[in-house]
């Protein structure tokens, strides 16, 4: 649970980094800034928001982890095109056969 309540901190720290470039941001097109100014400030808030999608989803999974009981979703097999060929041609379908 440590770890949750870490999470959770890096959480708010990263939403007030995320309204402080918000703002910087916006001070910067309402002065007018110079091109270059504003792109590094709009790269720097996607950068942000970036990581800070990663630590929610660090966080989500921490906190299901936590759950008494927890079970995963079950995973479905993973199919290829040729395992979809297989099957198709097994149960007799013509559809692929070609006419001459």
């Amino acid at each position: 649970m440590h770890d949750l309540a870490q999470v959770e901190l890096y959480c708010l720290e990263a939403r007030a980094l995320i309204a402080r470039a918000e703002d910087a941001a916006n001070r910067l097109g309402q002065s007018e800034a110079c091109d270059g100014h504003r792109l590094m400030a709009t790269q720097g808030l996607v950068a942000i928001r970036h990581l800070h999608r990663i630590i929610e989803t660090h966080r989500n999974r921490l906190a299901f982890e936590a759950l008494p009981n927890a079970v995963s979703q079950p995973v479905p097999p993973r199919r290829t095109w040729l395992s979809v060929m297989r099957r198709h041609l097994s149960s007799g379908s013509r559809a692929l056969e070609t006419q001459a």
